[in-house]
């Protein structure tokens, strides 16, 4: 077979045209698009890579802000706890100091009451104890009685003592006329009168005038009333006595009960 030099050379030719075309117009924007994708590629792995490691970042930061919130609420919840329970002891303290208060004011008013009581009481019973001795004075007096006191208000006036006499002449006399007052719970017998104006003369006032009269109030008494002074002899006195020697003894018991 015979080979023709033109037709080889021409087809050698044509060959290497066709590879200078294929390279310029397809290979080459082949190859550019490959790298562009590559490229296009890289960078987006890249911007992955990035993001990955961004979210690996914030990963890390929701777990480190979800413990501290776990720290954080369990220190809220032993605060809390804390305050609760503080505010329940001050509550219960408050309670108590009040029910204290209150218990000592129930207390102090028991007290008072029964105080008052007791005072109503003991003033009662001695007043009772006053009210019936007076009673009995009053339905066991007689001339006797009365006449005996006569004498023992007349032998007082004859045993003033010093001071007793200097308060009486001091005391001015509020006009000319010398009134003293003789009030007794009887009637006096005009002989009595006449010994109890000479006492009263001789002890007290020479130019006096002595003035008798009944008063109710009396049991079993006379009294001397002149400028504001006054000596006398009643029973009102002794029953006086008694009833504060009733009122002390029954306040002493009630002491002691207490």
């Amino acid at each position: 077979m015979l080979i023709d030099p033109f037709v080889v050379i021409a087809q050698i030719i044509n060959f290497l045209i066709l590879v200078a075309l294929l390279k310029r117009f397809l290979y080459k924007p082949i190859t550019q698009a490959m790298e562009a994708r590559s490229q296009r590629i890289e960078r987006q792995l890249a911007t992955a890579a990035e993001k990955e490691k961004d979210a690996e970042v914030e990963k890390e930061l929701y777990l480190q802000k979800q413990q501290e919130l776990a720290s954080q609420k369990q220190a809220w919840l032993e605060q809390t706890k804390q305050e609760v329970e503080q505010e329940k002891e001050k509550l219960t303290q408050q309670a108590q100091a009040e029910v204290n208060q209150a218990r000592s004011q129930w207390y102090a008013n028991l007290e008072q009451d029964r105080q008052k009581f007791t005072c109503e009481l003991r003033d009662r019973l001695s007043q009772q104890v006053a009210i019936t001795t007076r009673k009995a004075l009053s339905d066991l007096a007689n001339a006797n009685l009365e006449t005996q006191i006569i004498e023992t208000f007349i032998d007082r006036l004859y045993n003033l003592d010093e001071l007793q006499k200097n308060t009486i002449n001091t005391a001015p006399v509020p006009n000319p006329r010398h009134i003293i007052n003789i009030c007794s719970s009887f009637t006096i017998p005009e002989e009595k009168k006449e010994r109890v104006i000479t006492a009263i003369r001789e002890q007290i006032a020479a130019n006096a005038e002595v003035q008798f009269e009944i008063v109710t109030d009396f049991i079993c008494g006379i009294e001397l009333r002149d400028r504001g002074y006054k000596i006398s002899w009643n029973l009102e006195h002794y029953l006086t006595e008694l009833e504060t020697a009733t009122a002390k003894i029954l306040t002493e018991n009630n002491n002691q009960v207490a």
